[in-house]
């Protein structure tokens, strides 16, 4: 059973009063708290004292919070502000009471329409990104949200900044899950594009459609080379209930060159709407 959530370590962070501690990570704590200026109920992120190396990772942060905070989209977690001060860095966003994809995909039978509007909702979340000219860079079942009411959003977006990158590969780095989605350019350390988000989307969508991993290896640097030169099993043949036509659109969203792989979540999103239209 999981430890959270529970009591919060402490009553107050900055002007917020702490409700529950919902999480903890490689990234830092979460809190579910109240903010007294408004009255609404807010997720708080408090970094790890140790997890920016310098002044300029903290600085990507800053730029990056200041962007998303702009954006409006039903299907993004919503950013307000990032506080940096005595008491540490904070990221104040919206909170989504209900639990991640990584959770639906332990407990919820394997059902291809629900899965099909859960992969349409973050298509849109990540669709909106794109148009605005930004990336996530960290897709992956614990960054899916979603509400009691079952919308999803997609979180922690960006956030880091590109400078923060390469620290994906750095042994030193806890808790690291991340590179099972990560595109091969990144590992190249090549400029990250939204086709790399999209070739994370890819490898999300097969976890998704067959509870499987696209690379089952016990060691980061056969993981790196699969992702560079291997090709995963078709997901008809990992999955029998996944569709042949939805493996394909899989399989070429895990193109090893960006170019061969779907351009954008429009194109995308067609292709799963022909599914729907034949299955459902």
């Amino acid at each position: 059973m999981s430890e959270f959530p529970k009591k919060p370590d402490r009553p107050e962070l900055y002007r917020f009063k702490l409700q529950l501690t919902v999480g903890r990570g490689g990234t830092g704590t979460v809190y579910r708290a109240l903010d007294p200026e408004t009255g609404e109920t807010v997720a708080l992120k408090l970094f790890r004292a140790n997890f920016f190396r310098n002044k300029l990772h903290l600085r990507d942060l800053q730029k990056s919070a200041k962007k998303f905070k702009k954006l409006s989209h039903p299907n993004l977690v919503k950013i307000h502000e990032l506080i940096s001060g005595d008491e540490g860095e904070v990221l104040v966003q919206e909170f989504v009471d209900g639990p991640d994809l990584q959770w639906y995909l332990s407990k919820r039978p394997w059902n291809l329409h629900e899965l099909l509007v859960i992969i349409v909702q973050i298509c849109n979340g990540l669709g909106y990104l794109h148009d605005q000219g930004l990336m996530h860079h960290d897709l992956k079942p614990g960054n899916v949200l979603f509400t009691r009411k079952g919308q999803a959003k997609l979180c922690d977006f960006s956030l880091g900044g590109t400078g923060l990158l390469t620290e994906l590969f750095d042994a030193g780095r806890a808790e690291q899950i991340t590179p099972m989605y990560v595109a091969p350019e990144v590992i190249q350390k090549k400029r990250a594009t939204k086709l790399s988000d999209m070739y994370s989307l890819g490898a999300m969508m097969y976890l998704m459609f067959t509870r499987r991993l696209p690379f089952e290896v016990d060691s980061l640097p056969k993981l790196y080379h699969c992702h560079l030169h291997d090709k995963p099993l078709h997901p008809t043949i990992a999955h029998d209930k996944c569709p042949h036509y939805l493996g394909d659109v899989i399989m070429r969203l895990l193109e090893k060159d960006p170019k061969k792989r779907f351009q954008d979540c429009d194109l995308l999103r067609i292709s799963l709407s022909d599914i729907g239209r034949q299955r459902i």
